[in-house]
Order: structure tokens, then C-alpha cells, then sequence
């Protein structure tokens, strides 16, 4: 469904300012089944059980991002299925020795990015 908000509607209303800064106003809204099903969707992700399955795939996704950073993993530099194979192979290995090293080191594989404004509180705070 698509509304359309009147432009003399809108430059009039005082609350503008807070809804939009083009001309006028215009909203697009899903299906109610598909909004639902939206609904029902977010509601399952505070779950305690699916928080637990995603976690699973939130180190997969971070070893693929830790192979595509280190490595430049997405693209092969070889043509046939054996060298891209043995490419891959090679990169995981090269991987592991890595996360061996920072392990035997001491050494953290990665720091959660820190907002702006939390180093500015953190610079406050010392």
C-alpha cells in the first residue's frame, strides 16, 4: 500500500520537522500478512533458543570474514577446480596457523568496533 501525505498538508503541520524534510510525506507499507510474519520473525530472535542457534553462525560468519580480510578469499588467482580447491585448502591452513599464533601470543584476533561516543565517554571517564 502506498500513501501519499498532501504537500499543503504537510508545510503546515508543525511536526514536520520530526517526520520529514522533503516537500511531503509518503509511506509504503507491506501486506498484512507479510508485516505479520515480520512481526512474528522479530519476536522469535529474542529468544534464548534462537539466540543460541545464531550464535553458531556468527563465528562462521566470522571466520568468512576473517579468510576474506587476511586472505582476499573471494577471488581465486587460479583457473581450474584442483588449484581453486588446493587454494582453499591452503588458505584455511594459513588461517589456523594464524589463530594458532595470536592463541600462543596472547594476541586478540580482532577488537569490537568502539563508537565515537563511546571514546568520548570512555575519554571522560579517565
Amino acid at each position: 500500500m502506498h500513501i501519499d501525505f498532501s504537500s499543503a498538508g504537510c508545510t503546515s503541520c508543525p511536526a514536520k520537522n520530526i517526520c520529514t524534510t522533503a516537500a511531503y510525506r509518503v509511506l509504503t507499507l507491506p501486506p498484512r500478512e507479510e508485516h505479520e510474519l515480520l512481526q512474528q520473525r522479530r519476536a522469535q530472535q529474542q529468544t534464548e533458543e534462537w539466540k543460541k542457534r545464531y550464535h553458531t553462525r556468527a563465528g562462521v560468519e566470522g571466520s568468512i570474514s576473517q579468510a576474506v580480510r587476511r586472505t582476499g578469499a573471494r577471488r581465486t588467482r587460479y583457473r581450474g577446480l584442483a588449484k581453486t580447491s588446493l587454494a582453499q585448502v591452503l588458505t584455511a591452513a594459513a588461517l589456523n596457523l594464524y589463530r594458532l599464533d595470536a592463541w600462543w601470543t596472547g594476541t586478540p584476533l580482532g577488537t569490537t568496533r568502539v563508537s565515537h561516543y563511546e571514546q568520548l565517554v570512555l575519554s571522560l571517564a579517565a
